[in-house]
């Protein structure tokens, strides 16, 4: 080897040796190895074993790269040694010098698999005689780790000691196997810990405090200062008073020594966290359960996660409200069961039962006292188009203490007391309106039964009829709240303006119903009289709007055409649906005489929704006598005596 390539060389290790090693891990192993030829060298020939080994220095880098310097001494009898004379070399020793680089791998908490391979320049003597040569080696080791800082382990190599080339004239070839000994030493300090910091997205809004177990509010940070990386790192977190349960938020299957590394931030919150009826904080603690080593140890890091105030929330979501919205709540289920029963007793029959029992339950809140609060400090009109800005919302039970509310209190309020007594509901967000809407569960293709102006209704994706209702108005009572509804509706689509509409059945999936009560008694009564007039009223108003002109037209075609079985049919089930059975009895009853087994059928039906089983039982008979194979008739009287017979 040239003079040149030799100053290159040592060049390169110096510039190793002098790398700043203020923050690295330093590392040392001396390997004494057998040493086991296979390779001709000319007319000489090596002994099968020879002895020797290596001392390497060098630094960790990435974690799991090493690279630095080594230095050995290697001595292989000749195989003719005891031939020679005694003043003739019986040894070849090499001295290798170099750098070496590798890569270890820990499969095991203590064991581990290093790789590598050196090269450098070796001075080889036969007595007196050196000679300069380049070499290689390439070694694999497995070690058990005593402890960070010492292994033990055996190695293996592939050793290559050139001639006069680089390549493809070796001096001596051999295969090695030897102890490993290791120390490494970090010339940083240790706490000899591990850490976590956390970073929030937001602050936790109690309202929302269910779905905190599934998504993220935040990150944690996972820090590695022990002594060597640490494995199957599951970091929790638990809150003495505001969680359920110590829930696991992510799992780290290793982290290297000062490295870090995030998992979500999540939380398994209880219902106490609605406690906070101002922004706060919640003392917690970061549990980070790890093995160094393969012994299990425990960190603990005190952290403080910051909680908005139970009542606030952001548009950025509109489904959000949802959460706001419970069927569960001890206020909301004895008012809407106290209004319900008013309309159990008065219901009719003809017409749609969820109009009816909607009609109940807004008119009994209306009238228990209250009221839309033009006032609000948090204007829905202005924080609902601001997806940035904190709103502050009621809970149902607040606007039934407060009786008053801003629309989407009132909304929250009513819809909350229709889900409650098994009325699906929809909301939407308008620029000027908070629009509630029910599930008749009239058929889009039967609208036409119950309501004369279809503009009035909305047919929603299940293909059922809606009715919306303003609560803008929602003191003008139903039918003008219904109205307007329709009005808002219609206008925002002609003015293609945007708007919100939620499913809360579907929005609950993604936002659970908070259910948050006072846990006191809030008595919201009316007069059952007062409420029963209103919603009669009401009924007079709908079916005079929605059935008159249907009843106008048919009474007309009568006059007109003349009297046929087909005309009385349409004008009593018209009355029917309207509800009027004392106006559709003698309309049933003049085509019952021109002989219409249909209508003969329909008296019996309303006779047998009136409890008169023996007028019911005459008009069946009357059908059957008429129509003896009629099934309708048949089944209908059969199933009425045996109701008698029982």
């Amino acid at each position: 080897m040239n003079k040149k390539v030799l100053k290159k060389l040592l060049f390169t290790i110096i510039l190793v040796l002098t790398f700043p090693v203020n923050a690295l891990e330093l590392v040392f192993t001396l390997t004494p190895e057998a040493v086991f030829p296979f390779t001709k060298a000319g007319s000489e020939k090596y002994a099968k074993v020879g002895f020797g080994g290596m001392l390497d220095t060098g630094v960790t880098l990435f974690d799991f790269v090493n690279v630095g310097t080594t230095a050995g001494f290697y001595s292989v009898p000749k195989q003719s040694a005891d031939k020679l004379k005694d003043e003739e070399a019986k040894n070849v020793m090499f001295v290798p010098f170099g750098i070496k680089a590798g890569a270890i791998y820990y499969p095991l908490s203590r064991l581990s698999v290093y790789g590598g391979f050196a090269t450098g320049v070796s001075i080889a003597f036969s007595g007196n005689i050196p000679h300069y040569q380049p070499w290689y080696k390439a070694e694999a080791v497995a070690a058990f780790r005593i402890n960070p800082q010492l292994s033990l382990g055996l190695s293996v190599s592939w050793l290559d000691f050139q001639f006069n080339t680089y390549f493809k004239n070796p001096l001596m070839n051999s295969l090695t196997a030897g102890i490993s000994i290791t120390y490494r030493y970090d010339t940083r300090k240790t706490s000899g810990s591990v850490s976590a910091v956390t970073e929030y997205d937001d602050n936790v809004f109690p309202l929302l405090y269910t779905i905190y177990k599934d998504n993220s509010f935040g990150t944690i940070t996972v820090s590695n200062d022990e002594t060597a990386e640490i494995k199957n790192v599951r970091v929790s977190i638990r809150a003495e008073n505001y969680m359920a349960s110590e829930l696991e938020c992510g799992y780290i299957p290793i982290l290297h020594k000062y490295n870090s590394e995030s998992v979500p931030l999540i939380a398994d919150f209880s219902e106490a966290i609605l406690g906070f009826s101002e922004n706060g904080q919640i003392p917690a603690e970061v549990v980070i359960n790890y093995e160094l080593l393969g012994q299990k140890r425990t960190a603990v890091s005190q952290i403080i996660i910051p909680v908005y105030n139970r009542n606030q929330m952001r548009w950025a979501d509109p489904s959000v409200v949802a959460s706001y919205i419970s069927t569960t709540s001890q206020e909301v289920q004895e008012f809407s069961k106290y209004l319900v029963g008013f309309a159990r007793r008065y219901l009719r029959t003809g017409l749609n039962r969820n109009m009816q029992f909607a009609m109940y339950v807004f008119e009994g809140m209306r009238l228990s006292g209250i009221k839309y609060d033009e006032n609000s400090t948090t204007p829905y009109d202005t924080y609902h188009r601001d997806p940035a800005i904190l709103d502050y919302i009621q809970y149902p039970y607040q606007t039934m203490i407060y009786k008053s509310g801003d629309k989407d209190d009132l909304g929250i309020l009513l819809m909350s007391l229709l889900e409650a007594v098994g009325i699906e509901t929809t909301f939407i967000a308008t620029d000027n309106d908070f629009l509630v809407l029910f599930n008749t569960e009239i058929d889009q293709d039967n609208a036409g039964n119950y309501f004369y102006d279809k503009d009035k209704v909305i047919v929603l994706e299940d293909g059922n009829v809606w009715i919306p209702l303003s609560m803008k108005v929602l003191n003008e009572g139903f039918i003008n709240s219904w109205y307007k509804g329709a009005e808002e509706i219609n206008l925002v689509n002609e003015t293609e303006q945007e708007y919100y509409l939620v499913n809360i059945a579907q929005a609950w999936n993604s936002y659970p119903p908070a259910g948050f009560t006072s846990g006191e008694n809030v008595s919201l009564s009316t007069s059952e009289k007062t409420v029963n007039e209103t919603v009669e009223t009401n009924l007079s108003r709908y079916i005079t709007a929605e059935f008159g002109p249907q009843i106008a037209t048919i009474q007309n075609r009568i006059k007109k055409e003349g009297a046929t079985t087909s005309l009385y049919n349409q004008l009593g089930m018209l009355y029917v649906r309207a509800g009027m059975f004392s106006n559709a009895i003698p309309v049933f009853q003049l085509s019952a005489k021109m002989g219409s087994v249909q209508a003969m059928n329909n008296l019996g039906n309303i006779a047998s929704l009136q409890k008169k089983y023996t007028d019911a039982v005459y008009w069946y008979k009357k059908a059957l006598e008429q129509d003896p194979q009629n099934a309708t008739a048949r089944s209908n009287l059969s199933r009425i005596q045996s109701e008698l017979e029982n």
